[in-house]
């Protein structure tokens, strides 16, 4: 298996939320709470993300015994540069949509396409990139 596989099977929606949440030492019933997912599920995630060092966990003494979790230097790193990442991606998208919204309009100005088509297109268009249109 290569790197960006295993990239790929480490990162999901879910996970990287919970690292933005270990930017603050956090116990996995406080996860599962915010999250609505059980306690074992966000103990499977931890564990890989343990596993992947992007988070330690330290154990506290209290009435018993409890383990709290919080990002590594190198878990800090990663969704840095995971969220820069996405940040251009966006940036990359919006441009596009802004690109391809000018096309259309000047197809209609110049006669190419009629009102109905250009709004039937424009419809698409807005749907196809509607996660990253700002409004």
């Amino acid at each position: 298996m290569d790197i960006y596989s295993k990239t790929a099977d480490l990162i999901t929606p879910l996970r990287i939320k919970i690292l933005r949440e270990m930017r603050v030492e956090k116990h996995p019933e406080e996860l599962a709470n915010k999250f609505k997912i059980t306690r074992q599920g966000v103990d499977k995630h931890l564990s890989i993300l343990y596993q992947a060092g992007l988070i330690d966990k330290k154990i506290k003494d209290m009435k018993r015994p409890m383990v709290f979790y919080s990002l590594t230097s190198e878990g800090e790193n990663f969704l840095q540069d995971f969220e820069k990442i996405a940040e251009e991606l966006i940036m990359s998208l919006r441009k596009r949509y802004k690109e391809e919204l000018f096309a259309l309009d000047h197809m209609l100005v110049g006669g190419e396409i009629s009102e109905n088509e250009y709004r039937n297109r424009k419809r698409k268009l807005d749907e196809r990139f509607d996660w990253v249109i700002e409004r």
